[in-house]
């Protein structure tokens, strides 16, 4: 009888050592992709921010999102919704982005995705603007060239009108400016103060508008009324 010789001990444990750290390593494997968390949504801006558009004309908005881990990628499809603060305004589709201009006035847009936000402005213009007169007497068309406000605080309503037309209202469409805005300030946009010049200390500034011809591209710009607050 043929008497086999004993097997190493020293192999046994190697053999289970090497087992034992495959295992491990398909444990680990496995975890890590199992329990992996994707980055969550932290922001949402729309590109772009400020845009001008033409009655009856189009504008293709875009949102990117920015997660958890400071990456970023555009956010689209079904996933993504729009709204418009104003529909008599502008138009956007939902999805798809794509706004189109129904009346002079600025509206915001507004892209809403796993309950983050992020909002942009559209601006709705008339056809090809070729000139820019503002006043404080609404409907009138004449370029005012000074204007006085009594006592402070105190307040004055400016109004806008393009091509000399007065069914061509724009004082929510253009951009306001005061040249000293340590004596008054005046709003722009959407915000229901468009045209609105507030004084807060007496003083003189100049008040201008400005819109974008969007046929050109050129910027128009209004006549300078100076204000005096007494």
């Amino acid at each position: 009888m043929i008497l086999s010789a004993p097997r190493p001990r020293s192999a046994t444990k190697v053999r289970v050592v090497l087992t034992a750290g495959i295992a491990v390593i398909l444990f680990v494997t496995w975890g890590c992709s199992g329990f992996f968390i994707n980055p969550s949504l932290s922001s949402i801006f729309v590109t772009p921010a400020s845009s001008t558009v033409a009655v009856s004309s189009m504008v293709q908005l875009t949102a990117t999102g920015t997660y958890s881990d400071g990456s970023q990628k555009q956010i689209s499809g079904e996933t993504l919704s729009w709204t418009s603060s104003d529909t008599t305004i502008a138009t956007i589709t939902s999805p798809g982005g794509l706004v189109t201009g129904v009346a002079s006035g600025t509206a915001s847009i507004t892209a809403s995705a796993q309950g983050i936000t992020g909002t942009g402005t559209v601006s709705v213009s008339p056809q090809n603007v070729t000139t820019l007169s503002i006043t404080t007497t609404q409907g009138s068309t004449t370029p005012q060239n000074t204007a006085t406000i009594s006592g402070v605080p105190g307040t004055l309503q400016f109004f806008a009108y393009a091509n000399t037309s007065a069914s061509q209202d724009v004082t929510t469409a253009v951009n306001w400016t005061s040249s000293n805005t340590t004596v008054a300030t005046i709003g722009s946009g959407a915000s229901g103060s468009a045209g609105l010049l507030s004084a807060t200390t007496a003083g003189t500034t100049t008040v201008t508008a400005t819109i974008t011809n969007t046929t050109t591209g050129q910027l128009v710009t209004s006549n300078s009324c100076v204000v005096t607050v007494q």
